[in-house]
């Protein structure tokens, strides 16, 4: 008898990602995620629940083998009852991660229209205006931050190159002076050393700015498949009162 996992959209999606970033690049895991909401919206739109839903799209552990298994072209095997305790496993490392999530889920559901009719969000034109206004702010003060650690960098291999530059100077001080060359050697270490922190500060500020950039832009792109959702939504809507008018009329 198969084990059936009570998860809702938000655990689903939480969990599929987790099993797909230990494979995956956060490009490809955001790219199927969003896929997989569309499932959810769709399926919403059709008066699906959320377990109707993950009920028809399976395990998130079989999904991604699948996925994986498809990218790699490497096929995997797993039994539906291990894949239910992973499942579970991952359930409750997502339980941990609520507590941070919570402000964000907060935003995004006010930031994303109400297909179900529960009155929770804004409608999809307030939700428009305030996605533009809010990258709109955004922009500048990104503007200012590229900018800025352009400048750095510009820096950092500005004191690099007069470093090499004054290389063969400090040899022949060396050669010239020889107190002055434990002095020199350990100064030489030091700023190289320095060099080196410097560089892997940068570069990782640098991946959390991409990275922060890349999450923004996937959250603009979620809430677009909502807008979307909601503008057809209301299209079908409007289909179905005009073929009731049309049925008056007749």
């Amino acid at each position: 008898m198969k084990e059936v996992i009570t998860l809702n959209k938000a655990e689903f999606l939480e969990i599929l990602r987790d099993y797909l970033k230990k494979d995956l690049s956060e490009n490809e895991v955001n790219d199927i995620l969003r896929d997989y909401e569309e499932y959810f919206v769709d399926g919403l739109i059709e008066g699906k629940n959320d377990m109707e839903i993950i009920s028809a799209l399976g395990s998130p552990k079989s999904i991604s083998r699948d996925i994986i298994s498809q990218i790699k072209d490497n096929d995997g095997v797993s039994t539906s009852t291990k894949d239910s305790i992973e499942d579970k496993i991952q359930k409750g490392k997502i339980k941990v991660k609520e507590q941070y999530k919570k402000s964000k889920d907060y935003i995004s559901e006010k930031l994303t229209p109400d297909l179900e009719g529960k009155g929770n969000g804004f409608s999809s034109g307030f939700i428009k205006i305030v996605l533009t206004i809010l990258t709109i702010l955004i922009i500048i003060p990104a503007f200012s931050f590229a900018m800025a650690i352009l400048g750095v960098g510009i820096a950092l291999v500005g004191t690099l190159i007069g470093f090499l530059v004054s290389v063969p100077f400090i040899i022949s001080i060396i050669w010239s002076v020889p107190q002055l060359a434990s002095l020199l050697i350990f100064a030489s270490i030091g700023f190289i050393g320095g060099q080196i922190l410097a560089w892997q500060i940068y570069i990782l500020i640098i991946k959390l700015a991409k990275s922060l950039v890349q999450n923004y832009i996937n959250w603009i792109k979620t809430r677009n498949i909502y807008i979307n959702a909601s503008k057809k939504q209301d299209e079908l809507k409007k289909g179905i009162f005009d073929e009731e008018g049309d049925d008056i009329d007749e």
